[in-house]
């Protein structure tokens, strides 16, 4: 799958990005219910979110492009 750029609203405290907590896909907004894992490589953190419906999808904020990736997505 191709890395696509998306939209992310977050919340931020101590840094910017520290939590998502919705994101943009293809016009459609979806609501993060909770984060199931978070790790940092190099200048990247990535996180893995569920939705509502259940789904999992892995997302990325790097600092250097100051841009959102959609990395993985699973029904």
């Amino acid at each position: 799958m191709e890395r696509l750029i998306i939209q992310v609203e977050c919340y931020s405290d101590y840094k910017y990005a520290q939590s998502p907590v919705a994101f943009t896909l293809q016009g459609e907004k979806y609501e993060i219910r909770r984060i199931l894992a978070r790790w940092r490589e190099a200048a990247k953190d990535f996180f893995v979110v569920q939705i509502p419906e259940g789904k999992e999808y892995t997302i990325s904020y790097e600092e250097g492009s100051d841009r959102w990736h959609l990395e993985k997505m699973k029904e």
